[in-house]
Order: C-alpha cells, then sequence, then structure tokens
C-alpha cells in the first residue's frame, strides 16, 4: 500500500493547529489544535499559516487515456500571520488574524495549516518528548538485539503505546528503558512470552 503523500512543508515545519472554516463575518477562523500547548495562541503571537493544494479536477478525455504518473500538487511557502485575538468556542479556538477582516478574507483560509518552525516548540519536562522526534528511531534490546524502527505512537487512556517493527510495546519504564534522541535509537526490553 503507497504511503499518503506528505508534502515538505509538513516535513519542515510544526502543525499547531488546522483551520476549520471561517466563523462569523468578523473575519475569525475556527481553528482545530493540533498542540498539548493551546497557551502558544495569544494575541501578538506569530505563526505561519500553509493552505494546502486543491487537487486538479480530472478532464473527461484524461479518464479514457493511459494513466499518467501524478505528481504532488506544487505548494507555496508559508506566510507570517499575527494574532490579534482568540477565544475559546467549545473545543475549538475562534482565531482572528491581523488583516484579515472579514469573511471574504477569512474563505481562503480554509483547510489551513497553522505552523511553527522547530526551534520554536515548548520546551519539555525530562523524560517528555515530541513524537515526531520518536519515529524513526531504531530499536535495541539490551542485548544489542536490533527490534526494528519505531514507526508510530498510539496514544492511550493511561500511557501510550509504541509500535516497533512487528512489536507493540507500552511506553512504560519496565519496556521502554532509554531514549537516546541524539543517537536516534531506544533501548526496549520485549514482553515475555508465555
Amino acid at each position: 500500500m503507497p504511503k499518503p503523500y506528505q508534502p515538505k512543508v509538513g516535513k519542515r515545519w510544526v502543525t499547531v493547529g488546522v483551520v476549520l472554516r471561517p466563523f462569523g463575518i468578523k473575519g475569525e477562523l475556527k481553528v482545530r489544535l493540533e498542540t498539548d500547548f493551546p497557551e502558544r495562541f495569544h494575541p501578538g503571537a506569530r505563526l505561519y499559516y500553509w493552505v494546502p493544494p486543491k487537487p486538479e479536477p480530472e478532464l473527461e478525455e484524461e479518464l479514457f487515456e493511459r494513466p499518467k504518473r501524478k505528481l504532488p500538487p506544487r505548494t507555496t511557502q508559508p506566510k507570517e500571520c499575527y494574532i490579534e485575538s482568540v477565544r475559546w468556542h467549545g473545543e475549538s479556538l475562534l482565531v482572528k488574524l491581523k488583516g484579515i477582516n472579514s469573511l471574504n478574507d477569512a474563505e481562503p483560509l480554509h483547510g489551513a495549516w497553522l505552523l511553527i518552525p522547530p526551534e520554536e516548540r515548548m520546551p519539555l519536562g525530562e523524560d517528555e518528548y515530541y513524537i515526531d522526534d520518536l519515529i524513526g528511531l531504531e530499536a535495541f534490546t539490551e542485548e544489542g538485539q536490533r527490534v526494528g524502527v519505531l514507526k508510530r505512537v498510539i496514544p492511550g487512556s493511561v500511557y501510550d503505546f509504541y509500535e516497533i517493527g512487528k512489536h507493540v510495546l507500552p511506553a512504560v519504564d519496565e519496556y521502554i528503558l532509554q531514549i537516546d534522541l541524539a543517537n536516534r535509537k531506544v533501548i526496549v526490553r520485549l514482553p515475555e512470552l508465555d
């Protein structure tokens, strides 16, 4: 199964919110948070927005031709913006950006990703990690046997789970012994099978 296309902007920037739709007629945007730090949304905060390209409609003649290899759509660079005001609306935020003053101004931002550069991420406490820093780590047992690559982090109600190779391990000290971001590896203990 082919991997879904991820634009380069998604690899170089950190997404902190997604514009769900314009809200009202004064240029506010309804935003779904993609961060554990909602405090980064405050008046005066600098963000960047990026609008994913719309897929091009297929022409009728192309339906009968031999399929061509589709290239990813061209994208634009993220654009700088500043928050003018922000307020909660249920589980979402209503964000007003400077210079976006009407529904017509806000409509082109429908579906935009709100981004920050990676160096502006909030500092974490000891033994806390950003998921994108964990993905791709090589996993080894205490004895040095390679287990695989950490492919994804699965959120759980009490603790997360790490999918590593063909194993899914609870992200607790008993199984995740050491995370070494500098050397891009993690030391794990595999559960004993009965």
